[in-house]
């Protein structure tokens, strides 16, 4: 009995010894660039993996990914066992499981596609950018940030929109053309309640406000707080498709929220608007310097 034990034992040392001997073996004959290319690909799948759950986290898509994952490992479970009719009904699942998934994931994979097509080459190339007409942003994040604070103050719920570098035609076009000035007056008296505008989204773009009273979409990220209602999801689901900033004032509670790239902040005090706004807002007309 100690016999064979000693035996099993010497058997598994030797498998080992063989299987580091291997690949020793073969990375003696590799050399150092072709290490190098392994090493790169290995971490850019792992950046893929990783970009791809944060996109998916707090959404539907990640239970989904939990259930694929489960059908993966019982299929490799009853292979182990040798259940061959249960193998080859998880075998058809994960085969035709791709076409499922390209249909359940299409709320996922559009936004995964979006995301992608917001990358700047600015950001890869860190290309430097000095805005013209720095004073007229002044002007407009002053305005902003005071009808804000004056509506947050006095508990009047509010939507604005600033357009960064994505078009947001399609969303001006739901609303009511305005093509005015942005002043703190005139964003005020739009969203006075039981006015004609202001019931949905502002949008800002080119020193304009250029429509009211705009849809936007809904947010289907479900670790969004209950206590957020119709009016941050819709600041949410916005930041979520598009680079724009999406300010939020609460009707109950009186704080500002603030959207970008799908990140909802809320509380923001006037000063933290103001610095936010003035590191983050970039609609204007640049030039490379």
């Amino acid at each position: 009995m100690h016999k064979n034990k000693g035996y099993m034992r010497s058997e598994i040392l030797l498998t080992k010894g063989r299987r580091i001997f291997m690949i020793a073996e073969y990375l003696s004959g590799v050399s150092t660039l072709t290490l190098i290319i392994h090493l790169l690909d290995i971490l850019l799948v792992w950046f893929l993996v990783y970009k791809l759950l944060s996109l998916l986290k707090g959404t539907r898509g990640m239970q989904l990914v939990k259930g694929i994952l489960i059908v993966i490992g019982l299929k490799i479970f009853f292979n182990f066992i040798g259940f061959r009719t249960m193998t080859y009904i998880f075998e058809q699942a994960v085969t035709w499981g791709v076409l499922g998934i390209m249909i359940i994931f299409q709320p996922e994979l559009r936004r995964a596609l979006e995301y992608i097509g917001r990358v700047q080459l600015s950001n890869i190339f860190n290309i430097n950018y000095k805005d013209v007409e720095k004073d007229s942003t002044e002007h407009i994040i002053k305005a902003v940030v005071d009808s804000s604070r004056h509506m947050a103050r006095r508990r009047i719920g509010a939507l604005i929109v600033l357009e960064n570098n994505i078009g947001l035609d399609e969303y001006v076009e739901s609303g009511i053309t305005v093509n005015a000035e942005v002043t703190n007056e005139l964003i005020i008296n739009i969203f006075i309640p039981n006015t004609p505008l202001h019931d949905g989204a502002m949008i800002i773009d080119e020193n304009k406000i250029r429509a009211a009273s705009c849809v936007l979409p809904l947010s289907d990220n479900r670790s969004i707080a209950s206590s957020y209602g119709t009016r941050h999801r819709a600041a949410l689901g916005l930041s979520e498709v598009t680079d724009a900033i999406i300010i939020a004032v609460s009707e109950e509670t009186g704080k500002i929220s603030v959207c970008k790239n799908g990140i909802l902040t809320s509380d923001f005090s006037t000063e933290d608007l103001t610095k936010f706004l003035e590191k983050n807002w970039k609609q204007q007309e640049k030039i490379i310097k």
